[in-house]
């Protein structure tokens, strides 16, 4: 993407931002270090005319680490952009996720990176791991990043989205039945992790997101209902390198789902046309599922939808059932901490409004 094209993205949020004046800004990739001119340039645009616009900008970058040097690391932390690492686990495991264009393992090209890193540097970033059926044990996985000095954690579960499984594919992602049992037992074994970790003041808020599941707790906690489902569109727009706007970034190159275009901003027809189905979702959950209230769709990706089931409104099953696998785990899990440390909870579940890696912890 060229500098012009994310100056015209950043208008196009600001122009599109209703009365929210938190906007999160998320280079993603591809690996967005290739190109730090436009990345620098973004930011300090933002920074430049955030008082003009009366909003306040959070960055969010999400790297392979190939590229993240120390001094780089400390740049972009010291312009605001939190980062994410991306790992999947121990050498034999991320080389297996993540090889190098020539096969190559890029396991210890990071690791090389991040043994160089100054602890106030370290302490500041996000270790990420996608688990697939290859590793699916989150707990080791937890384990390692903690291992690598991180302290601040981020742990999913592989999705298919943004393409369907091809073959040779399916260790990558959790697809049959066997599958998902066994991702029902890792989640097992992570909550059983975070009770105790939380209990012995390991683990909190202020420092580790620790996923999904975590997420789940705190809007358990605070009661909360989500507004609306999943933000694609309404709460959120992703945009490609050449300009084209899409409701998020799972749909980056369906030519149906583009919605418009950075030069001339959303087209109203197609806006409204991809709501109006979206909202359809919400016609398949509310009367059958009694997580309705809680759920709101969230359970269920729309462009897994799309790929499973050729409809972004009609819920992905196996998706759903993961969702209340987890949500019965995390009531369980709360309810043990309600009893064991009452009078620690609000702290450790420190709401975060902007939400994912947006808040400002250091």
């Amino acid at each position: 993407m060229d500098v012009l094209t994310a100056i015209k993205a950043v208008n196009t949020l600001v122009k599109l931002r209703g009365r929210d004046s938190d906007l999160v800004v998320d280079f993603y990739g591809g690996e967005p270090l290739l190109n730090l001119g436009t990345l620098f340039a973004t930011v300090d645009y933002c920074r430049a005319n955030q008082n003009k616009w009366k909003v306040k900008f959070h960055f969010l970058l999400a790297t392979n680490g190939t590229l993240l040097t120390p001094n780089l690391a400390k740049r972009l932390l010291d312009k605001g952009v939190q980062i994410a690492v991306s790992i999947d686990g121990p050498k034999a495991v991320h080389d297996h996720n993540r090889p190098f264009a020539g096969q190559n393992g890029s396991f210890d090209t990071i690791l090389a990176n991040l043994k160089k890193m100054p602890r106030s540097v370290m302490k500041r970033l996000v270790g990420r791991t996608t688990v697939t059926p290859f590793f699916p044990d989150m707990v080791k996985l937890y384990e390692h990043l903690k291992s690598l000095g991180f302290e601040r954690i981020e742990i999913f579960e592989s999705e298919d989205a943004c393409h369907k499984i091809l073959p040779g594919q399916e260790s990558s992602f959790f697809s049959s039945k066997a599958n998902y049992d066994t991702l029902y037992k890792a989640y097992q074994k992570l909550a059983l992790c975070y009770i105790d970790n939380v209990i012995s003041k390991k683990l909190d808020y202020s420092k580790t997101f620790f996923n999904r599941f975590f997420k789940l707790m705190q809007r358990l906690y605070y009661n909360h209902e989500v507004s609306g489902g999943c933000p694609a569109a309404k709460g959120q727009i992703a945009v490609s390198i050449d300009g084209w706007i899409y409701p998020c970034t799972s749909f980056l190159g369906i030519d149906e789902f583009k919605l418009g275009h950075v030069n001339y901003g959303i087209n109203s027809d197609k806006y409204r046309k991809f709501i109006k189905k979206t909202n359809k979702r919400f016609e398949h959950c509310r009367q059958d599922c009694q997580l309705f209230k809680l759920c709101r769709s969230t359970g269920s990706c729309l462009n897994v939808n799309y790929y499973f089931n050729g409809d972004c409104a009609v819920p992905h099953k196996k998706s759903c059932d993961l969702f209340r696998e987890k949500l019965a785990l995390a009531c369980a899990s709360l309810s043990i901490l309600s009893e064991k440390i009452p009078n620690r909870l609000e702290r450790l579940f420190g709401f975060d409004p902007v939400g994912r890696r947006g808040n400002k912890l250091y």
